[in-house]
């Protein structure tokens, strides 16, 4: 394959200086964009971005200097070599043109024959300076998550340079213009053979380096470092200089060899593993069986839906900076691990008393809820918690370990955001809880999982004019179970996903009944789950659901709740934006409970708001009166309909619907129910007119 033509740009007002310029470079294989003027030169530099610009320093219209001003400020992201055309005696110039940008010059009158080798020494040198550039940025970002130091040698020169923690490492003053040398002098000197050996090789052609070492401190102290380097070469082989990394591995060093470190801990975040973590506290109990120690395992909460909306890189960058808080904020005897995704652990050894662990468990649940920032925005996390104590919980590390991992399930189960400790009863729940979600997993192939309706009715007529989809199991032998129950059960093992998916299907099927038997009007309410929303073929799903259907989209109304909606707005928004694309109706369930501001609210794609029961049961106090009427007025000023949710009593009516409020629902209009017998309860009222007979 033909190699792609190197583009120069040439800027001479000489027009018989130009047309030689081009000839000679022409023959060399340059492909020549000629300009007669800076201004022509700037608006073809901008056109052709080309590999190299050769500019003559004194042109009418826009001066040389001011040609490469120009350029420069434009290409911020890029060194193109630029080369002055100057006079042999005009120092003055050369010195101009430098300060300016310019690359190198090249005197008048032009030694021909050197021009071609010249231009493309120069573009070479540009090559690889940007090829040095883009590894000097690669290892800055390694460096900001690992905490490496950064170093670069200049073969050629004898020169190093890097990051202020590189000379710190050495035990070097940062300095510019060091040799390697002098970089290397505080090695112990039983190491240095063995670097320069190293460096031989890598001057043979051994292109990657991989060296551990010994540096010895001011006050006598010896790190150990560990060194990681690339070498580069010019086109003929020969050495021009390494660039890499250097880290403190001292801690590591004095524990064990580099192999049994990378077995035992964890590549990310550099925490223990699960394998170290077990071995350090079998150690410790069977050492210490006298002293009080405990063990916290926590996760986070709802993590699988965060990582999903950061992306693979950000969530390991969030996952990053939760073990560095951890290292800092626990105590320096503990151990702490990563036992695998979002899962932590610490084990606090030798306690005093009670009153000592409660306050270091507080401290450490309350120092991890601190906020976060990831992808330039702030980030709260809430986890589930769980602490066993040792001797007095179990006496063997499997055991205690078991323990922390119920008490831990129990947090998350009875929805997260809290740290509980072990109890005796714990057991029985944890094994009830296994054996409900094995029910689980069967519930949908027995056709146990129903969907009840609860009716919606007009505020003002009291008429029905639609109904929210409700999701019950009714288990063979322990009859309805609570969706407090078996909803988190659900969300925590992935089976959400089938319910959810089921629960919008069987809610199309009844609207397709309704608008049958003549109540065209009727829409049905149908939640979404934190899980469902995060699915890249969310918008796919309901499309092919309502495909399958006549139902016109409107009648369809897709419901997340508001704290869910403000946990991750700009991505929420972009998803509910198609939705609403396809005809759906949006709400925002148990709205006034989230922590909505009204900047995004604005921004959603959204029909209708739905206000939280809590506030509906608190209307008979002067307070409870002010938030809903506030709310109403809110929505009114955005153009939102309003749902009153848990209407239980007429004197809720009555206020509702002085206020404006558009639609009721709660027990005072029905309870939910089975499909049959919401049909059963739509056959009371009149169809509207113009309905299906």
């Amino acid at each position: 394959m033909d190699q792609p033509l190197t583009h120069i740009l040439v800027v001479e007002d000489d027009p018989i200086t130009r047309i030689t310029l081009s000839k000679v470079l022409e023959k060399s294989g340059f492909s020549i964009i000629l300009a007669e003027n800076g201004r022509v030169g700037l608006n073809k530099f901008i056109k052709h971005s080309p590999q190299l610009v050769l500019m003559d320093a004194m042109m009418p219209e826009m001066n040389g200097y001011e040609t490469i001003t120009a350029i420069r400020n434009y290409e911020k992201d890029r060194a193109i070599p630029i080369l002055m055309l100057t006079s042999l005696d005009d120092l003055e110039s050369v010195d101009h043109a430098f300060e300016v940008g310019a690359t190198d010059f090249i005197t008048k009158p032009i030694n021909w024959s050197l021009l071609s080798q010249r231009v493309r020494y120069a573009i070479r040198t540009s090559q690889i300076e940007d090829d040095l550039r883009r590894s000097k940025a690669q290892l800055s970002y390694a460096q900001k998550l690992a905490k490496l130091g950064y170093w670069e040698w200049d073969a050629i020169r004898d020169n190093v340079s890097g990051s202020a923690s590189a000379f710190q490492l050495f035990n070097i003053p940062h300095q510019n213009n060091i040799n390697m040398e002098r970089f290397l002098s505080n090695v112990v000197a039983q190491d240095l053979p063995l670097l320069h050996q190293t460096v031989s090789e890598a001057a043979r052609g051994q292109s990657h380096i991989e060296i551990s070492f010994r540096v010895q401190s001011t006050n006598n102290l010896i790190s150990h470092i560990e060194c990681l380097g690339e070498v580069h070469y010019d086109e003929h082989g020969v050495m021009q200089g390494i660039v890499g990394s250097v880290q403190d591995i001292t801690r590591l060093h004095r524990a064990e060899s580099l192999i049994d470190y990378q077995t035992r801990h964890d590549n990310l975040t550099e925490l223990a593993n699960r394998t170290f973590f077990t071995e350090e506290l079998v150690k410790h109990c069977q050492q210490c069986a006298s002293c009080l120690s405990a063990v916290v395992i926590f996760d986070i909460d709802r993590f699988k839906t965060i990582n999903d909306n950061l992306g693979q890189n950000h969530g390991d960058e969030l996952l990053v900076s939760l073990a560095l808080r951890i290292r800092r904020i626990t105590r320096e005897g503990d151990f702490i691990a990563r036992l695998g995704s979002d899962e932590f652990a610490v084990l606090i050894r030798n306690y005093k008393n009670t009153n000592e662990l409660n306050q270091l468990v507080h401290r450490i649940y309350q120092d991890l809820k601190q906020s976060f920032v990831v992808k330039d925005q702030e980030l709260f996390l809430t986890y589930s918690m769980g602490i066993a104590i040792f001797p007095d919980d179990a006496l063997d590390a499997e055991t205690v370990l078991q323990k922390a991992n119920i008490a831990r399930g129990q947090a998350k189960q009875t929805g997260g955001n809290q740290a509980l400790f072990y109890r005796a009863e714990m057991n029985a729940e944890a094994k009830q809880q296994l054996l409900l979600e094995n029910d689980l997993r069967r519930a949908l192939e027995q056709n146990q999982i129903q969907v009840f309706f609860q009716p919606q009715v007009d505020a003002h007529s009291l008429q029905p004019v639609g109904a929210e989809a409700l999701v019950r199991w009714m288990h063979p032998e322990l009859g309805m179970v609570s969706p407090v129950i078996f909803i988190p059960l659900a969300e925590s093992t992935g089976l959400i996903l089938e319910i959810g998916r089921y629960v919008m299907e069987q809610s199309i099927r009844q609207l397709e009944a309704w608008h049958a038997a003549g109540f065209n009007h009727m829409r049905v309410g149908v939640n979404l789950s934190a899980r469902q929303f995060s699915l890249s073929d969310l918008v796919l799903d309901v499309e092919a659901l309502l495909s399958s259907t006549s139902i016109a989209p409107k009648y369809l109304d897709l419901e997340i709740t508001e704290s869910f909606a403000m946990s991750n707005a700009e991505h929420n928004i972009s998803v509910l934006r198609s939705l609403k694309a396809m005809g759906v109706s949006i709400s925002i369930d148990d709205f006034g409970t989230g922590y909505s501001s009204l900047a995004y609210l604005h921004k959603f794609p959204i029909d209708t708001i739905k206000i939280d029961r809590s506030f509906i049961l608190n209307l008979t106090t002067k307070e409870g009166q002010s938030i809903a009427r506030t709310i109403i007025a809110m929505a009114n000023a955005l153009d939102l309909e309003v749902i009153a949710e848990g209407i239980e009593d007429e004197s809720q009516i009555q206020f509702l619907q002085a206020k404006n409020c558009d639609i009721l629902q709660g027990f005072k209009f029905g309870k939910p129910m089975p499909a049959h017998e919401f049909m059963a309860y739509l056959s009371q009222f009149k169809k509207p007119i113009g309905a299906a007979q």
